[in-house]
């Protein structure tokens, strides 16, 4: 009996640390991102607040959307282990293309598109770096 307790008590130390870890890689990986965030923002003139969130599961990879219950605010939500395989000048990409959408959204709101914000992305990355970017994207999305 005494013995099943050790294992026990051992598995639930082991859980423990893998969550915790988890939870730093994720703390980790939002600040990563929300330093390209704040860059880009100043480079596109975006005054808005942007949130980051970084979650387990993001249906779109990478996306913005207006918070809610916060005017004014945005919310850019990445998926943790995506955003994690992407080198910097990707990231720089992703995040430029979605700062694309809150600039469209804070300009032109009913103008939103992908392509329009690929042209505000290439406002502060080259398009060059979007192709690497969407061949990540339609790889992951050709594998769910």
């Amino acid at each position: 009996m005494a013995h099943q307790h050790g294992s026990t008590l051992r598995l639930a130390v082991c859980v423990c640390v893998l969550a915790c870890a988890a939870t730093a890689r994720a703390a980790d990986q939002r600040d990563r991102i929300a330093r390209v965030v704040n860059d880009l923002k100043t480079q596109l003139l975006i005054t808005q607040a942007v949130d980051v969130a970084v979650v387990a599961e993001n249906p779109r990879i990478f996306s913005v959307t207006p918070a809610e219950h916060l005017p004014g605010t945005f919310l850019l939500t990445a998926e943790e282990d995506f955003a994690q395989g992407l080198s910097d000048a990707e990231l720089r990409a992703a995040i430029a293309h979605e700062l694309g959408h809150v600039w469209i959204f804070t300009h032109f709101p009913y103008l939103q598109t992908e392509e329009l914000a690929n042209d505000i992305a290439s406002r502060v990355v080259s398009r060059d770096s979007l192709v690497p970017l969407y061949e990540k994207v339609w790889k992951k999305a050709a594998a769910d």
